[in-house]
């Protein structure tokens, strides 16, 4: 299954990209929101996005709405260090930075299994 990991934060991303192919997920990264729109534009299949609720270019938000269009259930991490944008999201997980990489694995594997 592949995970579209979306973090504009170059450390951020390369720890999220080890973390999930360590755990034996395929990845495809995307370094802003605009990035990941392109991506899902031209029809890559994504089990899960893990994406930053404020990467440049478009937010978390509109990169799940997009990848929601062929599959409306697609189970989302939304990540975030904006206390502010704490709000409930259906079908998706809301976690603060600094997360643990155990939390996204965790939910990655009761999603995907």
């Amino acid at each position: 299954m592949t995970v579209l990991v979306v973090e504009d934060d170059p450390f951020v991303r390369d720890m999220a990209v080890m973390g999930i192919e360590e755990a034996g997920y395929d990845v495809i990264e995307a370094a802003s929101g605009g990035q990941a729109l392109r991506l899902l534009h031209s029809g890559i299949a994504v089990g899960a996005p893990l994406t930053d609720i404020r990467p440049p270019e478009a937010t978390g938000w509109e990169v799940a709405r997009v990848a929601r269009q062929c599959l409306p259930d697609l189970p989302v991490v939304y990540v975030t260090g904006y206390a502010e944008q704490m709000h409930p999201v259906p079908g998706g997980v809301i976690l603060s930075k600094p997360y643990r990489m155990s939390q996204v694995i965790g939910l990655l594997r009761t999603w995907l299994a």
